[in-house]
């Protein structure tokens, strides 16, 4: 609806205006809106074009500040004059590397909302009849397998495969989605701007402002594989970066410096860091043997405890791999390396951008002589280094 009332009938009721200096958006036809939004608030732009767009030849242009964003559209050829025109590619690449990327950027809980509105909107669009053969495929898969698993002596309730098997096909769906959309990835550089391309049936094109926080996040899986993601402003802009290629593909991309990273959390910070996956790993372990000395039978009861247990398992060991690996330099570039849920960031941006700095000590530290540190950025974004001395601070 947006695409038609503002691009077939744009030139009637929508004014598009560029100066030096901002840009001027009046639309609207019994009630007139006007927005003046800086060039200088600009951090990025983003151009879309899905199927229906590119018969038309037009685009959606956004407009990302720090406070909100600015939408229309424009025709297939029509530039925005603030963007440099030429752009030379300097990085493209291969095609197991962005499988790697959108791998890793997949989230599991991502996938469930996206596959459970795509399945919501098969069922507005062409009726209930394919959203139930959907769901039987789904249902008829966990059967299946559950009855697998009980030929290999495996007792697991059927409602928590079936949880399961709808779980991994909205993460495989997920995934899917995101390789066609990284496909044909491309980074180009000029004149102040990142550009990033990419997309086959939805055409995207990111033009991201440099000298923002630059961001490479680790995983469990990334960290046996020696290379992880880079962001800029969200958008990703590796797909895949060994850790000693760091610093030379930031300052290619980015004109950024990794500084020397010398706080790092002692080795009596390690109980305080992994605490709460442990008290958690305590709880489901006192509940299990609860659930056994009490005779309870219920197979959900005991499969929800046992995953539990593995889950928080889990999360210590890796937040005991993550605190060998925190650290935080501070200089004309600033970087830090801390965990933040089950992934570790390590974070790299110009320290005049940092607005505010927050000390904060739990009991633990108190004890022990450390402390949190958070750092606010004007980009309206927090990045903390825990368990840092405050001697060396």
């Amino acid at each position: 609806m947006n695409f038609l009332l503002y691009y077939i009938l744009r030139r009637f009721f929508v004014k598009l205006a560029f100066t030096d200096s901002e840009i001027l958006l009046e639309k609207g036809i019994f009630i007139k809106r006007a927005a003046v939004l800086p060039l200088s608030a600009i951090v990025k732009i983003t151009a879309r074009r899905t199927v229906l767009m590119r018969l038309f030849r037009a685009k959606e242009i956004t407009l990302f500040t720090l406070g909100g964003k600015l939408k229309f559209f424009l025709s297939k050829n029509e530039p925005l004059p603030f963007l440099p025109a030429r752009r030379s590619v300097c990085l493209k690449p291969r095609f197991r590397e962005v499988a790697f990327g959108a791998f890793i950027d997949t989230r599991a809980l991502g996938g469930l909302l996206v596959f459970s509105a795509v399945l919501r909107k098969i069922s507005t669009v062409f009726g209930g009849e394919y959203f139930n053969k959907i769901i039987a495929a789904i249902t008829d898969t966990a059967a299946e397998l559950e009855r697998t698993l009980r030929f290999f002596r495996v007792a697991v309730p059927k409602i928590a495969v079936t949880i399961a098997v709808f779980a991994f096909s909205a993460w495989l769906f997920a995934f899917i989605r995101k390789i066609i959309r990284l496909s044909r990835f491309r980074v180009s550089r000029k004149s102040g701007f990142l550009f990033v391309e990419s997309g086959i049936f939805t055409l995207y094109e990111h033009a991201l402002v440099l000298n923002s926080a630059a961001v490479y996040c680790n995983s469990f899986t990334t960290l046996l594989a020696k290379r992880a993601p880079l962001y800029l402003r969200g958008e990703m802009v590796s797909p895949c970066v060994k850790r000693e290629k760091l610093p030379k593909i930031l300052r290619t991309l980015c004109d950024l410096k990794i500084p020397p990273l010398e706080i790092s959390p002692p080795k009596h910070a390690a109980l305080g860091y992994i605490a709460a996956p442990l008290s958690w790993l305590g709880a489901f372990a006192a509940a299990l043997a609860a659930v056994y000395c009490l005779g309870f039978t219920a197979m959900l009861l005991k499969t929800v405890l046992y995953c539990g247990f593995f889950v928080n398992l889990y999360a210590a060991l890796l937040y005991l791999l993550y605190m060998r690996r925190s650290d935080a330099g501070f200089g004309k570039f600033t970087a830090v390396a801390s965990r933040h849920g089950l992934r570790l960031y390590t974070v790299v941006f110009p320290t005049d951008v940092i607005n505010r700095v927050t000390l904060s000590q739990s009991i633990f530290q108190k004890r022990k002589g450390l402390c949190s540190c958070k750092l606010s950025l004007v980009e309206h974004r927090t990045f903390t280094a825990r368990q840092l001395p405050i001697t060396r601070s």
